[in-house]
């Protein structure tokens, strides 16, 4: 490794050198950009309204800036002039801020005016530079319709810029390393021309080429030598790196998580307040036909550690179990593949969209698929294995799946006869042995309670999806003690129609279904193409282990698919009940890309190809789940928790209880009281409160002079009692 180390940085330093010398003197062209805002300016604003069409005087196209407008400005050398032309009512102070230096304060003549500024900051940024246009006046508007950038020399070149040419140069002269000298030398000066007219004198800046070429050429470089590389490989190193996926991962969604403040709606969450009022002993340890006791009792368990807000230890829950869920990827891969390929198996889940979705919101959907997931794992191990501990542990954890979720019986159905299969009869016994000892609190208190170990009243979700068409406002229709048999037996081609277009609605819908928009399930599982890689590994792999009998565990797997499949069918299905589905097909992508790519170098260049297909997911997914707050709500959360600043403040809320803003989000544990909104100002005062949280679409509070205890603007304020 040394060896290799040192030959790699003879080769790179001094073409690093050069690259640091060719981007120096490009910078020192003279160069002048005009950016007509409205029409060639998508590059370099942000935050600023849709085109408008300006007044005559204008160059026909405007922006107006919102509080959050800011123009992105490459590096091209300090010093570098703006010029700014822009437009406000008579009188308007506006604020302009270059990077983090102190604004510079204008007033606004109601005209046309064009300002020019001086840019010598910004050495820390690294990829451009920021200016941010605002006004404190709340009502007052500012358009923007012209930015010119200039730069003449002598200029000092942006530190950022002459690292990320080191870095080319550097890399371009290893992989050129045994090719003549004027061929590393053609490649940098390359680099220097397209950094010239595509990021520093473009009207549209690719503000990312550097980085972007220094991460391409490193892919390059680390495919190319990983033959080289794999021999220095530590083989502990495989497991640690999936851990680390997993660690990154939640480390990457924590700012996600921060920023996920109320219940988000409509959604999985609405069903987040029937596991949140199950919060004493003998609520947790209550039969529920619909809803088991594991979920309740883990935030039971979470809430001290989360000031007792049942939402913030919800939240914390899924972040963790989604790190869980992909380490446990790479244990249930490991009975399939080899240590390196079953490292793409944690790739494909980190950069799935459903999993950064489900890693986000609230309920039991990511805690059961991690039991799920752990307990499919270690019965696959336990199949190869003479120790009886991984039999009892999968039965365990399968238990621990049906505390949280029904479907988890399945577990128990599909490990005892897999065990049977694959490791006989005393690995199957321990496997049940194990399922009933967790298992044992839900079947202890079902019996007790309803004289019923396995109690459960799905049944009437069934009837909900089979008669009603899940229109929930006929829910009180029947009740909750239907039973399947009454449900199957009203009619029973009605029963089956819906149960097999549930099946095709997961496996992808053909002709038959003449809707806009069909159903295909399992394509959402992972994103694309890992997704094709998936169902063309389990039908690949299927007949070969039934046909060459190669893996049995194969047939286990895809039994396994079609039980759950089949079970979950029977009533409505939802993208979400089939998360405990998606590490069992990122393995068998994994497997797929594998065997389609049997050489490592290739194998890698693969997988860093996916990482980028991939990227978009866990984006969309992360603002799918934030936009879905109530904006009104959010705000009202950032309100809270910017005015509360120290811990004895009495806050209390007046607010519908139909809402869950005070009950279920960030600031529920900093609400001291919720009191009716009928409360007087007298009892506000009795309940010795600094601040009541008002809904202010139910009027003005029963304050005196609210307007000036007013805190906030929207449909939720804060108001001062005292």
């Amino acid at each position: 490794m040394v060896g290799l180390i040192r030959h790699t940085l003879n080769h790179a330093l001094g073409w690093a050198t050069v690259a640091v010398l060719i981007i120096t003197l490009l910078g020192q062209l003279p160069m002048q950009t005009t950016f007509d805002i409205g029409r060639t300016d998508a590059a370099v604003v942000q935050g600023f309204g849709e085109p408008e069409t300006g007044d005559p005087s204008s160059d026909g196209m405007v922006r107006r800036a919102l509080p959050t407008a800011a123009l992105r400005i490459p590096h091209v050398g300090a010093p570098a002039t703006l010029t700014i032309r822009w437009m406000a009512p008579a009188g308007t102070p506006v604020l302009i801020a270059v990077n983090d230096e102190a604004p510079i304060q204008l007033l606004a003549r109601g005209g046309w005016e064009e300002h020019s500024f001086t840019i010598t900051s910004g050495w820390r940024k690294a990829f451009d530079l920021v200016v941010r246009i605002t006004t404190p006046a709340p009502t007052a508007s500012v358009w923007l319709d012209r930015v010119t950038l200039t730069a003449t020399p002598p200029l000092w070149p942006y530190p950022a810029q002459l690292g990320y040419a080191a870095l080319i140069g550097a890399l371009i002269g290893s992989l050129l390393a045994q090719r003549p000298r004027w061929q590393p030398l053609i490649a940098i000066g390359g680099y220097g021309l397209l950094w010239l007219v595509l990021y520093r004198i473009s009207s549209y800046p690719i503000r990312y080429l550097p980085a972007i070429t220094v991460v391409m050429l490193g892919a390059i470089w680390f495919v190319w030598r990983w033959p080289q590389l794999a021999t220095y490989w530590p083989p502990a190193v495989t497991p640690l790196l999936a851990v680390g996926v997993a660690v990154g991962w939640m480390i990457w969604l924590i700012p996600a998580m921060q920023a996920h403040v109320t219940l988000a709606r409509p959604g999985v969450e609405n069903d987040f307040r029937v596991f949140a009022t199950r919060d004493t002993i003998a609520t947790i340890f209550q039969a529920d036909g619909f809803y088991n006791l594991g979920y309740p009792l883990l935030l039971w368990l979470v809430r001290p550690l989360t000031f007792d807000n049942p939402f913030l230890a919800g939240r914390l829950i899924a972040l963790i179990s989604g790190g869980l869920l992909i380490g446990g990827s790479y244990l249930l891969a490991r009975c399939f593949l080899a240590p390196a390929p079953a490292l793409l198996t944690t790739v494909f889940l980190a950069w799935s969209g459903m999993v950064v979705q489900y890693g986000l919101l609230v309920g039991s959907d990511m805690p059961f698929a991690v039991a799920f997931t752990f307990a499919v794992a270690l019965t696959l191990h336990a199949g190869r294995s003479s120790t009886g501990w991984m039999a009892v542990l999968a039965g365990v954890l399968a238990g621990f799946a049906f505390l949280i979720r029904h479907p988890g019986m399945l577990l128990l159905v599909w490990g005892a006869a897999t065990l049977w299969y694959l490791n006989r009869r005393r690995a199957a016994f321990l496997f049940v042995l194990g399922f009933g000892l967790a298992a044992a609190p839900q079947l202890v208190v079902n019996t007790v309670q309803t004289g019923q170990p396995l109690f459960n009243q799905q049944a009437k979700n069934i009837w909900l999806a089979v008669y009603a068409n899940t229109d929930w406002q006929r829910w009180d229709e029947v009740p909750n003690s239907i039973s399947l048999l009454e449900v199957v037996g009203r009619d029973p081609i009605r029963f089956f129609t819906n149960w097999s277009r549930n099946i095709v609605g997961f496996l992808g819908a053909g002709a038959e279904d003449v809707s806009e928009f069909g159903r295909a399930d399992q394509l959402r599982l992972l994103g694309w193409p890992t997704n094709w890689l998936a169902i063309g590994g389990l039908v690949v792999g299927g007949w070969l282990a039934w046909h060459k009998r190669t893996d049995r565990c194969w047939l286990a797997l895809l039994a396994l698919i079609g039980l759950y499949v089949a079970a979950i069918s029977v009533a409505f299905i939802l993208p979400r009940f089939w998360l405990p589905l998606v590490p069992l097909y990122a393995v068998a992508a994994a497997w797929a890309l594998t065997h389609l790519l049997n050489r490592p170098r290739s194998l890698l260049a693969a997988g860093l190809g996916l990482i980028v297909l991939l990227w978009p997911g866990p984006q969309m997914a992360v603002s799918a789940v934030l936009t879905a707050q109530p904006s009104d709500e959010t705000g009202a959360v950032a309100l809270v928790q910017q005015t509360i600043t120290t811990s004895g403040a009495r806050v209390v809320a007046a607010i519908p209880d139909r809402l869950p803003l005070v009950k279920y989000s960030a600031i529920a544990h900093l609400i001291t009281e919720r009191v009716p909104l009928t409360v007087t100002f007298a009892e506000l005062q009795a309940l010795h409160a600094d601040y009541v949280l008002w809904d202010n679409a139910q009027g003005e509070p029963p304050l005196p002079t609210p307007n000036q205890r007013r805190i906030g603007d929207g449909r939720f304020t804060l108001y001062r009692v005292r």
